[in-house]
């Protein structure tokens, strides 16, 4: 079925997207809040000493950070059914319990991306807190991407059929804006170590 285009619609398919994928957008601002503790890597180094991925990475954060977002995600699911804009049995997530599961995910796979980003910045000698084009804004979004994929059909239905890829391809430059806004009040808030 076709879609007809229109600046308003864009707009409108665009403020769509933003709620859609907001779990993954927010689960790196949640992380710092439960962050603290034993790190990821269990603070394991390279054969040549540096971390694999630092004491930033910790297990707190990585869970806390995922279960923040994704109650975020549910409680926007839950709005949106109580307001009646949606339903929890057809919301943009798809049908109960496919949608509470796909949060989660996604709120997850964004911190996995993050990690793997970290990751690299090891790999390349990159000092902690050091400001690294693309893996600074774009990682978190290559790892729930990754995490969706299973989630086929849905991802494409959602994201891409009926002319929502037009959204999707402007989402980048939104998503971009509010990393830079969230990291700096994280960084006001004393949160966050840097503001990047």
């Amino acid at each position: 079925m076709g879609t007809e285009l229109s600046l308003g619609w864009v707009l409108l398919d665009l403020l769509r997207t933003i709620v859609i994928l907001l779990p993954a957008m927010t689960a790196n601002t949640f992380a710092p809040f439960a962050g603290g503790g034993l790190p990821v890597d269990m603070g394991r180094t390279r054969p040549d000493g540096r971390r694999y991925l630092g004491d930033g990475k910790t297990w707190r954060g990585l869970i806390g950070g995922s279960l923040g977002s994704a109650a975020l995600g549910m409680t926007i699911l839950l709005v949106m059914h109580f307001a009646g804009i949606g339903s929890v049995h057809d919301s943009f997530w798809g049908s109960f319990p496919h949608n509470i599961v796909l949060i989660t995910v996604m709120a997850f796979g964004s911190l996995v991306g993050d990690m793997i980003g970290s990751f690299v910045k090891r790999a390349l000698d990159r000092p902690r807190g050091m400001r690294t084009p693309f893996l600074d804004q774009w990682d978190y979004l290559l790892g729930a991407a990754l995490f969706i994929l299973p989630f086929y059909p849905w991802w494409y239905r959602t994201l891409i059929a009926d002319h929502h890829w037009i959204s999707l391809l402007i989402f980048p430059v939104v998503a971009y804006l509010a990393h830079v806004i969230a990291n700096r009040i994280g960084y006001w808030i004393g949160v966050k170590k840097e503001p990047w």
